[in-house]
């Protein structure tokens, strides 16, 4: 028997506090990391290679300026860390198959508004939020 699949038509994505649940505005989600860039590695630093990794979030969205939703949610809260919850398999409750991912964000930049021209197009935008703590892998044990 193969391995349960991620499917991309359901997921959980919460951020804030009280936590929202955000994924009915979103196009794409992706957590990734890359090398964490840093002029001046200390000695702690070096003993802590496992951890010279930043994690972000790159996320597309549908614009909207109407209070809730995520376009919203960003515009006021630039600059906040924040906590997240994302579920990529839509979970309400996270299991040992079904994990959950936890951690704070930092909200960038105010997102971008507007695009090009269309009788009948709708307008996204594309973002990205740097993890500041986690993430933790939380399997509900």
């Amino acid at each position: 028997m193969g391995s349960t699949r991620i499917k991309g038509n359901k997921l959980a994505l919460k951020f804030g506090s009280p936590a929202e649940d955000y994924w009915a505005d979103h196009t794409s989600v992706v957590l990734e990391n890359e090398e964490r860039e840093s002029d001046v590695v200390t000695f702690e630093d070096a003993a802590q290679a496992g951890e010279a990794r930043q994690w972000f979030f790159t996320l597309s969205a549908i614009q909207s300026t109407a209070t809730g939703a995520f376009w919203r949610y960003l515009w006021e809260n630039t600059g906040q860390v924040v906590p997240f919850t994302y579920a990529p398999h839509g979970n309400e409750e996270p299991t040992e198959n079904e994990p959950h991912f936890i951690g704070t964000v930092r909200i960038g930049p105010k997102p971008s508004v507007g695009g090009e021209a269309s009788a009948t197009g709708e307008y996204t935008f594309e973002t990205r939020l740097d993890v500041e703590t986690g993430p933790t892998l939380d399997t509900g044990a």
